[in-house]
Parts: C-alpha cells; structure tokens; sequence
C-alpha cells in the first residue's frame, strides 16, 4: 500500500494512514466515478478533508483491494447515527469487549462481525439519543 496518503493531522494519527481519490483509482484501477459511486452507496469508507479532498483508510482494504464486507456492515450502522469521522474513529478505537482491540483488528483478524456489531448497534443508538 505504497500510495498511501501521508500526512501529520490528528485523524491521520487516529484513523489513517489514507488513500486519496487518484492514488485509489490508481491501485484499484477503477475511474473516479466509480469510486465516489461506492462512496455515495455506502460501499467504501470516505471521509472529507476540510478542504473538500477526500480521503480512503488503507485499512478498509485486502490485499487484493476490495472491501472488507464487515467493515462496511459496521460503517452502515455506525453512519445512520454520526459522521464520518466519529465512525471511522470507532472502527479503529480499542474496545474492552473486544479485548482491547478496534473492531478493524477485530474483523481483519477473523473474528465473527456480531460482537463487534452489538457495539455499534448501542454506541449508534446512544448517540442518537
């Protein structure tokens, strides 16, 4: 994942690395409308940059670049409560429940998306409250 997104902010620090939109058509050879397409149906994880870029966690990623499906599952039901950023920092914040592990750890190590899930289920329900 060399054409990942280097840069010093807080996010990048908290959620990153990232790709941006060019380096991502480029390694998954798709064309720019079909990424904001998966953007725009839920399928990708995206967040903005102040400044209108957008940015894509290498993490979301296999190795033959496509997404993982219980990444997305928890992106969906995190995203129907809060914005972008509060969701991808979940995704990638130690959970007790988890074993201190993200929930990204937590998929992308094997384990069942349900307990990571029922996380999300309550945190998006607490937060639409």
């Amino acid at each position: 994942m060399t054409a990942a997104l280097s840069s010093s902010g807080i996010y990048d620090k908290l959620v990153g690395p990232f790709y941006d939109t060019p380096s991502l058509t480029q390694w998954r050879g798709v064309s720019r409308q079909a990424i904001n397409k998966a953007v725009s149906t839920g399928t990708l994880i995206a967040c903005q940059l102040e400044g209108g870029q957008w940015v894509y966690p290498t993490w979301q990623f296999t190795d033959s670049g496509s997404v993982h499906q219980h990444l997305i599952t928890l992106w969906t039901t995190l995203r129907a409560a809060a914005d972008p950023w509060t969701c991808a920092i979940w995704l990638r914040s130690p959970q007790s429940e988890l074993g201190d592990r993200s929930a990204v750890d937590w998929i992308t190590d094997g384990h069942p998306v349900d307990t990571a899930l029922e996380l999300a289920r309550a945190d998006a329900q607490r937060w639409a409250a």
